[in-house]
C-alpha cells in the first residue's frame, strides 16, 4: 500500500481547483453594421425565444452591442449539460430563419473556469545596444511576436493557443485629396472599385508542349504598393490615374486595441492551456521556452505579468508545509501525554500511511491534487490519530489490569472496535451527503469531502489492524511483567504527572458538581445557545472567503464614445498611481479584447474600456492596495473603475467579482426612464460603506449623428440609398479595396480622405453624387442612442452593480433592500436585487439539508450501536452545542460565515459525535456491570479522559498552522481552521460535562 500510495502521489494531476463545469452556456451572434437596438430586436429576442423553453433554465441574460449580441443562459446545478448543449444547438439551428440574412450563425460556448489564461506575457523592445539589437518599433515587435514567439509557445505540450494582443495592423493606405475628387465628380467608392478591378486573380489556363502540359499563371494582382499609383479610374476618356489625386503608403491601421507595460507600448501574449492539462507542468515548460526565446532574441524582453501556476505552487506548497507542521505538533502532543516515544511514533505513523492509502482511493475516484483535496488531508492530521490513540489507551488499560501484551492488544482492540467503527461511521456520514448536494460550494468541496472520508476510513483500518501489531511487535522480547507502555515514569515526568493528576481531579470535581446541579448546567448551555444565535445573526455571510492571489485586476469603463487616446490617458493615470504605490510590471489592455479572450468569457470591450493587471508588491495586502489605488484616482471611482481582488486564475473565475457582487435590476416602460432611476439608485448606493465600485453595469447611451435620407431628391436624381451609404463610408473612415498579397501575409488596401478630412462630417457632406453634394440629399440630426441593450429573462433592464467591500453579501443585500425601500419609485418601474447573495442563500440551504440528513443518519447509527433511543437522543441534543465555540472564534477573529467555515463546523460536530459515542460506550459497559449511574459516569469519564483530551488537543494543533493564514491561499482555510479550533474547545466541554449530565437526567427520568 505504501508503494501504491507513492505511485499515486506522482501520478495525480495538480491544479488549483477541482474540475468544475459551470451550468452556463453563452450564445454569441455577430450582426455586422447593426446598431445595438436593432441587434437586440432582430437577433437577441429571436434567440431568447428559441432557447427560453430549454429544460433546467434558471436565468436568461442578453447584452446587445453594436454589431453583436451575447446571450448567457444559466441552468440549475445538476442539469445534464451535455444533453442541454445538444438541445440548445438544435433550437438555435431551428431559429436560423428568424435571424437577419446578414447575421452570422450563432456560436455556442460553454463556461469552463479552466479556459482562463494560465499566463499573460508582455513583449517589449530593449534599448538599442548599438549592435543591431533592440530599439525595434512596434510593427516589428508585433510581427516577431505573432510569427515567432506565439508559434513557438503554441508548440509546447499542453498549450492550446496563444493570443497576440495589441499588435498594430498594417494597411496599404490610399490617401486621396477630397477637393480633387469633388472637382472630378468621383467618390472614394469609385476609386476603391477601380482598385478592385485592377487587382484580380484567376487561372490562366494550360498549354501543351510535346508530351507535357504546363499551367499558365497570369500575374494580374498588384505585386507592390507602388503599382497602385498607375491605377486608372473615372471615365476612360479622361485618362485619370490614382497618382493624380492621392498617394499610396504602407501605414498602420487605426488601432482598436493597445497594450502597455509600465506605461510603454508593448505586445501582449495571452496563453491558454488544453482542457485537463496540468497547469504547473505546462507553465514550467512555458517558462523554459520563454528563457530560450530571450536568449535567441536578446533585443526583446518577455515579461511574465501573471502566471496562474505561481499561485498554485505557492498555495499547494504552503498547505503542504502546514500539513507537516500540524502533524509534527500533533506528534509532540501525543509524546507529552504518553511519555513513550516509540508508542508515539507508532501512532504518528498512522498519519502518513493513512494519507498514502487515501491517495490510492482518490486517484481511483478521479480527484486531483488541489487546494481543496489537500485541505481535506490537512484536516486528517488532526483526525487520523484519534482512532490510534483510543486503541493505544485501550491496550494500555488492559496491560494495567495484568494481561499479557498479546492478549491485551487483542482484547483492548476488541473493546473499542465497535464504538470506533460507529464513531468513524458518524464522521463519514457527516461528510458523505456533501458529495450528493448541488451547487458551486458542493462542486468545490466534493474533493475535500472525499479526502476526509478516505483518510478517516484508512485510519480506522490501520488502527484496528496495524496499530496492535506495532504495539506487540516492538515488545515481543520484553518480560510479561513489563509496565504498560504509558505507565508513569516519576523520575523523568513528575511535573507532567502532577499536572495530569490536578487536571483529572479538576475534571472529577467539575463532573460531580455538574451531576449535583443539572439545572445550572442546562441553563449555561441555554445561555451559550442564545449567544451563538446572536453571533450567527451578526456574522458576515458570503459564499466563500476572499483569497488574496497577489494580483489586482482593474476594469476601467469610461463614458461610451470616448476615443482610444483619451482612454489611454486615463489608463496612464492608473499606471502612475500603481507604480507610486510600489507596483511593478503593470500590464494594461486598452480597447477591444481578442477573439480568444472573448471566447474564454472576457468582456469584448470598446475604445472606452480597459483592463489592467497589477501585481501586488511583496508583503502588501491586496485589499489595502486596492483602497489606496481608488483614493489616488477619486474621479474614476465614481462609476468608472472596478477592482477585482481575485486575479486571473480559475479561483478568480469562480468566486472573484461575481462571488461578491450586488446587482440591482430596474425595468421601466422606456429606456430613458429606467436609466434615469438607475442613476438615482447608483448615487444612493454609493453612500453605503459596505459597497465599493458602484457603477452602471453597462453603458447607457453614446453620442450619435443620424442622417435621414430625403428620398424625393434621391428619386429625382436616380440615386440609390446604397450609393449614399457607400459615399459616407468612404468619406468617414475609408472603404476597403481588396488586399495586397505577399508571400506569407495579406495586407488590406483602404481608400480614405487625406489628413483630418477623413473624420470631418463637413467634408463628407460635400462629397458629390451625380453632381449633387450629400448635404442636399440627407438631413443631419445629433442625438444619443443606446450602445448596449440589456435584457434579463426576456425583458429590457438597466443594471447597477457594486462590489461588497465589508460585512458580507447578506448584510450588503439587506442594506441595498433598505435603501431601495426608502426610495419612492413611480408606477411602472419594477426592481429586483440579485447577485452573489442568492447563490450564498441557496448554498446555505443545501448545507442545512446536509446537516439534517447527516443528523438523521448519525442518529440511526448510534441507535443501532447502543440499541437505545435515549443515548442517540442525548447526543443529538447536546453535541450540536459544540458549534458554539466555532461561531464565537469566527466572530473574534473577524471571519465570515461561509461554506468553508460551515464545513469546519460540520467537521468538528462529527468529531464530537465520535468522542460522545466512545465515552457513552464506556459508561454503558459499566452500567451493564451493575455500577450505579453516577459512579458509572464518573468512572467512564475518567477512563476516556486522556483519550478524549488527547484527541481534541491533537486536532487543535493539527489545524493550528491553518488558522494563521500564512502564504498564498492561506485565507481560504482560515475560517475552516477557526471553526474547528473553536468548536473543539466547546466540544471538549460538552463531551466532558454537558453530555454526561444530560444522560444522567434522562436516565433518572426513565428510571422513575
Amino acid at each position: 500500500m505504501l508503494l501504491l500510495g507513492a505511485v499515486s502521489l506522482t501520478r495525480l494531476p495538480v491544479s488549483l481547483l477541482p474540475d468544475v463545469a459551470l451550468p452556463v452556456l453563452t450564445v454569441r451572434t455577430v450582426y455586422p453594421g447593426a446598431a445595438a437596438p436593432e441587434v437586440s430586436r432582430f437577433v437577441a429576442e429571436p434567440i431568447e425565444q428559441a432557447i427560453g423553453a430549454t429544460p433546467g433554465l434558471v436565468e436568461l441574460r442578453s447584452v446587445s452591442r453594436n454589431g453583436e449580441a451575447t446571450t448567457t443562459a444559466r441552468f440549475a446545478w445538476g442539469t445534464d449539460m451535455r444533453a442541454t448543449v445538444l438541445s440548445v444547438r438544435e433550437r438555435l439551428d431551428a431559429s436560423r430563419g428568424a435571424l437577419p440574412q446578414k447575421a452570422e450563425r450563432p456560436t455556442l460556448l460553454t463556461s469552463d473556469p479552466g479556459e482562463r489564461p494560465i499566463a499573460v506575457l508582455a513583449m517589449t523592445s530593449r534599448p538599442s545596444t548599438g549592435q543591431g539589437q533592440g530599439g525595434a518599433d512596434l510593427r516589428t515587435l508585433a510581427r516577431t511576436a505573432a510569427e515567432v514567439h506565439a508559434r513557438r509557445l503554441e508548440q509546447i505540450e499542453g498549450v492550446a493557443s496563444v493570443a497576440v494582443a495589441g499588435a498594430p495592423r498594417d494597411e496599404i493606405r490610399v490617401s486621396v485629396d477630397p477637393d480633387r475628387l469633388r472637382a472630378l465628380g468621383v467618390t472614394t467608392d469609385d476609386v476603391a472599385e477601380a482598385i478592385k478591378r485592377q487587382n484580380v486573380t484567376g487561372a490562366g489556363g494550360t498549354i501543351r508542349r510535346g508530351q507535357f502540359r504546363f499551367a499558365v499563371r497570369a500575374l494580374t494582382e498588384f505585386r507592390s504598393a507602388d503599382e497602385l499609383l498607375v491605377t486608372p479610374f473615372g471615365p476612360p476618356q479622361r485618362g485619370l490615374l490614382l497618382r493624380d489625386v492621392g498617394t499610396v503608403q504602407l501605414a498602420l491601421a487605426e488601432p482598436d486595441t493597445r497594450t502597455r507595460l509600465d506605461g510603454t507600448d508593448a505586445v501582449g501574449l495571452v496563453v491558454y492551456k488544453d482542457a485537463g492539462a496540468n497547469t504547473v507542468a505546462v507553465t514550467s515548460r512555458l517558462m523554459a521556452q520563454v528563457a530560450q526565446l530571450e536568449q535567441e532574441y536578446p533585443g526583446l524582453a518577455l515579461t511574465v505579468v501573471a502566471a496562474q501556476a505561481d499561485f498554485v505552487v505557492d498555495a499547494l506548497s504552503n498547505l503542504g508545509q502546514e500539513i507537516v507542521a500540524g502533524g509534527l505538533l500533533s506528534l509532540l502532543v501525543i509524546l507529552l501525554f504518553l511519555r513513550d516515544w516509540r508508542l508515539s511514533l507508532a501512532i504518528g505513523l498512522t498519519v502518513p500511511l493513512s494519507v498514502l492509502m487515501a491517495l490510492v482511493a482518490l486517484q481511483a475516484l478521479g480527484v486531483s491534487i488541489n487546494v481543496l483535496s489537500l485541505g481535506g488531508l490537512a484536516l486528517g492530521t488532526g483526525l487520523l490519530v484519534d482512532t490510534a490513540i483510543v486503541v493505544a489507551e485501550a491496550v494500555g488499560r488492559r496491560r494495567d489490569e495484568g494481561m499479557p501484551l498479546r492478549e491485551a492488544a487483542v482484547t483492548g482492540t476488541n473493546d473499542v472496535a465497535a464504538p470506533l467503527f460507529a464513531g468513524t461511521l458518524t464522521t463519514v456520514l457527516v461528510f458523505g451527503p456533501i458529495v450528493f448536494v448541488q451547487g458551486l460550494a458542493a462542486a468545490l468541496f466534493r474533493d475535500l469531502s472525499l479526502s476526509v472520508v478516505t483518510t478517516v476510513a484508512a485510519s480506522l483500518l490501520l488502527a484496528l489492524t496495524l496499530m496492535p501489531v506495532m504495539i506487540v511487535g516492538r515488545r515481543r522480547r520484553e518480560p510479561m511483567e513489563h509496565p504498560a507502555p504509558h505507565a508513569p515514569q516519576p523520575a523523568r515526568n513528575g511535573r507532567l504527572d502532577k499536572l495530569g493528576a490536578r487536571l483529572a481531579a479538576s475534571y472529577e470535581h467539575g463532573m460531580r458538581w455538574s451531576l449535583a446541579h443539572p439545572a445550572a448546567v442546562l441553563a449555561m448551555a441555554g445561555a451559550l445557545l442564545a449567544v451563538t444565535v446572536v453571533l450567527v445573526a451578526r456574522l458576515p455571510k458570503e459564499i466563500l472567503p476572499r483569497v488574496d492571489e497577489g494580483v489586482l485586476v482593474a476594469q476601467l469603463s469610461l463614458p461610451q464614445g470616448t476615443a482610444l487616446d483619451a482612454t489611454t490617458a486615463q489608463v496612464a493615470r492608473l499606471e502612475r498611481a500603481a507604480r507610486a504605490l510600489g507596483a511593478r510590471d503593470v500590464y494594461a489592455r486598452v480597447g477591444k479584447a481578442t477573439d480568444e479572450e472573448v471566447l474564454a468569457g472576457a468582456d469584448p470591450g470598446s475604445s472606452a474600456s480597459a483592463q489592467l493587471i497589477i501585481a501586488v508588491p511583496e508583503n502588501r495586502d491586496a485589499a489595502r492596495l486596492a483602497q489606496q489605488l481608488r483614493a489616488a484616482v477619486p474621479d474614476l471611482t465614481q462609476g468608472s473603475l472596478a477592482i477585482d481582488l481575485a486575479g486571473q486564475s480559475e479561483f478568480g473565475a469562480l468566486i472573484g467579482r461575481e462571488g461578491s457582487l450586488v446587482r440591482v435590476e430596474l425595468s421601466a416602460a422606456s429606456a430613458a426612464l429606467s436609466q434615469q432611476w438607475s442613476d438615482s439608485v447608483r448615487q444612493a448606493l454609493q453612500a453605503l460603506p459596505e459597497l465599493a465600485d458602484v457603477r452602471d453595469a453597462y453603458a447607457s447611451t453614446q453620442p450619435l449623428v443620424e442622417l435621414s435620407l430625403q428620398r424625393d431628391r434621391l428619386a429625382e436624381r436616380n440615386i440609390a440609398p446604397q450609393q449614399v451609404v457607400s459615399a459616407l463610408a468612404g468619406a468617414l473612415g475609408g472603404v476597403p479595396a481588396s488586399e495586397l498579397r505577399e508571400t506569407d501575409r495579406r495586407t488590406p488596401i483602404a481608400v480614405r480622405y487625406a489628413g483630418v478630412a477623413n473624420e470631418s462630417l463637413d467634408a463628407a457632406l460635400r462629397t458629390p453624387l451625380n453632381g449633387v453634394p450629400l448635404s442636399q440629399l440627407v438631413q443631419v440630426r445629433e442625438t444619443r442612442a443606446p450602445l448596449e441593450v440589456v435584457r434579463v429573462n426576456q425583458r429590457p433592464v438597466s443594471l447597477v452593480e457594486a462590489l461588497v467591500e465589508s460585512g458580507g453579501t447578506a448584510r450588503a443585500n439587506n442594506e441595498v433592500q433598505r435603501v431601495l425601500g426608502a426610495m419612492t419609485f413611480p408606477p411602472g418601474i419594477s426592481r429586483q436585487v440579485g447577485g452573489a447573495d442568492a447563490e450564498r442563500e441557496r448554498t446555505s440551504n443545501e448545507l442545512v439539508l446536509v446537516a439534517v440528513l447527516a443528523a438523521a443518519l448519525v442518529f440511526l447509527v448510534i441507535a443501532a450501536e447502543f440499541a437505545s433511543f435515549t443515548i442517540p437522543l442525548v447526543v443529538m441534543l447536546t453535541v450540536p452545542l459544540a458549534g458554539a465555540g466555532a461561531v464565537i472564534l469566527l466572530w473574534l477573529t473577524g471571519q465570515s460565515l461561509n461554506a468553508v467555515s460551515l464545513i469546519g463546523i460540520v467537521v468538528m460536530i462529527g468529531m464530537a459525535d465520535n468522542e460522545a459515542v466512545v465515552k457513552l460506550d464506556a459508561i454503558r459497559a459499566l452500567r451493564e456491570q451493575g455500577v450505579p449511574l453516577h459512579d458509572a459516569i464518573l468512572q467512564g469519564g475518567a477512563r476516556r479522559l486522556r483519550a478524549i483530551a488527547m484527541t481534541s488537543i491533537t486536532t487543535i494543533t493539527g489545524v493550528l498552522p491553518l488558522v494563521l493564514g500564512w502564504g498564498s491561499g492561506g485565507s481560504l482555510y482560515q475560517p475552516l481552521a477557526a471553526g474547528i479550533i473553536g468548536g473543539s474547545i466547546t466540544a471538549l466541554l460538552v463531551t466532558f460535562f454537558l453530555l454526561p449530565t444530560a444522560y444522567a437526567v434522562l436516565e433518572k427520568k426513565r428510571g422513575a
